[in-house]
């Protein structure tokens, strides 16, 4: 111990809180002591998931250049870690993932033969063990290929390849198969067996395709069919709720189906439901679905589960959902079977469903919604007859219904858009429509967070800008203005943005045509009238010179000298064409006969002409 730190236990306590306070005990830097203690990947990754979630580039710049200078990088590594984290390849624990992680790095030929082997062994119903696996293997290299060693997968690679088909097959002998018993178990992908011991426990998701054609409200056939969304119960098989879509749904339709699962049911009186639908809930433990892309990989669903309180899982294989599958099947079979536009799957099924389709989708939402409320949820249970999929949903339940959730907390189910400028009379702009809303007259300038309902566009819901993991502050409502009496979705909303826009467009062409015809026939009128005086001015510069000049007269004169003189005109030679250029020989002279010679008439003399001469190294042609 120095001077210094024994001077400072000798002094008395009010001394030492005036040196502990002082400027030369805050020499650390606070930011860089945070650092030090926390876990830095976990840092990095929220900081990465902070900058993900920027409004605009002007922020997001903001934030990378704030990041790259907080962990001492460069802002292309970080511009590097956003790439890793917007392919899902960035983990909050354990690092950015390799590309080939989980990958074999051997042939692929190697792998399909492994598994091909198993499986085969599986079928006959005479499992391998992984060491039968591997002279199976080196005989097929030996034997049938004529490898080498070395040329075949080593003994370690193949336990590895076997390893996950080994304790699949152990845990398929162990489960117990969905649908038996009283109970419901589910297996995931991760090898959990998810055990259903009471209602909403595990909530199942999934879509299908619907065998069904459909008309638009004008009669006219359309060319996609409806796309079924379901959210079921696996402890009593209720059906929780549903939603159509006119395309393949993904993450945002799975969220508002979700959303249409927990809040309670409200159905206007046109769709004439006998019973309440009373069934209604969020997932209080587990979220199940299949692996696809849409929800596998949707950041969407797991920030809705890391918010109310549930883990998403995905299912094995195909016969995991089974309840939800089933249910598909019951809706086309016994639902729409009898309906018009119904594709069988009889020879000339789909051109009958054609010719016979007269449902609209709305007419399909009534129908399936009278089916799911009055007859579905209320019929027999399965599992046990005596009660129904309500009552046994009741009773998992606690004998209560669960206590509605507020919308607000389930406003992360509604698709979010880009933030919006609030502009003057706190009114924003969007999907060509302007809504307005009393609540943001203070925000002028600043950016929001719109999220809405697509079934009712009309009315947006107003969100303070998010920082970080938190959610931003509900605001209010914003309605549409003048449309305070309508209701529009968002698809009908921008077909009717699409019709306007073609019409406008339509309309703007024509008048620019017309616009520019009368420009063009303007501008020609100019350059005629232009061109005209320009004649007109020649003419008249050309009339007074005309008046003083002696060229006529001198013209006359030389033509009455010429007439007078009696000197003969020297005329210009003949053309010569080559051939008369070209030496002829002289021809043969006739044998004369002796004859009487009379005197000859004198003849006129040769009329003489001059004598053309061509230079050997000019032809005819350049000389005339």
């Amino acid at each position: 111990m120095d001077e210094s730190q024994a001077a400072c236990l000798d002094a008395d306590p009010q001394a030492l809180d005036e040196l502990v306070l002082s400027d030369r005990a805050c020499d650390a830097d606070p930011s860089q002591i945070l650092l030090e203690a926390s876990d830095s990947q976990k840092l990095r990754f929220r900081l990465v998931e902070w900058l993900a979630g920027s409004p605009n580039r002007k922020v997001k710049s903001e934030r990378k250049q704030a990041i790259a200078q907080t962990l001492a990088i460069s802002t292309r590594q970080v511009e590097r870690m956003l790439s890793q984290y917007q392919e899902d390849r960035l983990r909050e624990t354990t690092g950015s993932e390799r590309a080939d992680k989980g990958q074999h790095r051997i042939d692929n030929y190697w792998q399909d033969y492994v598994r091909t082997v198993y499986e085969q062994s599986l079928k006959h119903k005479h499992p391998l063990k992984p060491a039968d696996v591997v002279r199976e293997v080196k005989r097929h290299a030996v034997i049938d290929l004529r490898h080498e060693d070395g040329d075949y997968p080593h003994p370690a690679t193949i336990y590895r390849l076997l390893k996950p088909l080994i304790e699949r097959q152990k845990r398929r002998q162990k489960i117990r198969n969905p649908g038996s018993g009283s109970w419901m178990t589910v297996e995931t992908r991760d090898g959990k067996s998810l055990k259903a011991e009471f209602s909403n426990q595990i909530i199942q998701c999934d879509h299908t395709k619907l065998d069904i054609r459909i008309v638009d409200q004008e009669g006219k056939l359309l060319s996609w069919r409806p796309w079924l969304t379901t959210v079921v119960d696996t402890f009593s098989s209720c059906l929780i709720g549903y939603h159509l879509w006119h395309k393949q749904p993904g993450a945002h339709e799975v969220a508002l189906t979700l959303r249409h699962a927990a809040l309670p049911k409200h159905y206007p009186p046109e769709y004439e439901l006998e019973k309440l639908w009373d069934i209604c809930g969020m997932p209080l433990q587990y979220f199940f679905t299949d692996g696809g892309k849409d929800l596998s990989k949707a950041k969407l669903i797991k920030a809705m589960g890391k918010k109310l309180g549930f883990a998403c899982e995905l299912r094995d294989r195909p016969p995991q959902g089974g309840i939800v599958e089933r249910l598909f099947n019951t809706v086309n079979t016994e639902v729409l079977k009898p309906l018009p536009g119904y594709i069988s799957k009889e020879d000339g099924g789909a051109e009958r469903a054609e010719k016979e389709a007269c449902l609209t989708i709305e007419d399909v939402d009534k129908i399936l919604a009278s089916y799911f409320c009055d007859d579905y949820n209320h019929g027999s249970y399965p599992k046990d007859p005596r009660d129904s999929r309500f009552e046994r949903w009741f009773k998992g339940m606690g004998n209560k219904l669960p206590k509605p959730l507020n919308e607000r907390e389930l406003d992360i189910c509604l698709m979010k858009e880009e933030q919006r400028v609030v502009q003057a009379h706190g009114s924003v702009y969007f999907e060509t429509l302007t809504y307005r809303c009393e609540e943001l007259r203070s925000r002028q300038g600043q950016y929001v967070t719109l999220s809405y309902d697509p079934d009712h566009i009309l009315t947006l819901y107003i969100y303070s800008q998010a920082t970080g993991d938190d959610v931003g502050e509900f605001i209010g409502f914003a309605h549409a203005i003048n449309m305070d009496t309508q209701d529009l979705s968002l698809e009908e909303l921008k077909q009717l943005n699409k019709v306007r826009s073609t019409a406008k467009r339509a309309h703007s062409n024509y008048d620019a045509l017309l616009a520019l015809d009368k420009r063009q026939k303007l501008v020609e009128a100019r350059k005629q009238e232009k061109k005209e005086r320009q004649r007109s001015e020649q003419r008249k510069l050309r009339g007074n010179s005309k008046q003083n000049s002696n060229v006529v007269a001198l013209r006359q004169e030389r033509a009455g000298n010429a007439a007078g003189s009696s000197k003969p005109m020297e005329l210009l030679p003949e053309r010569v064409t080559p051939e008369q250029r070209k030496p002829q020989a002289p021809l043969p002279l006739p044998v004369a006969t002796p004859q009487i010679l009379e005197p000859a008439a004198s003849a006129p003399p040769p009329e003489e002409r001059h004598k053309l001469v061509v230079p050997k190294n000019q032809t005819l042609k350049r000389l005339w």
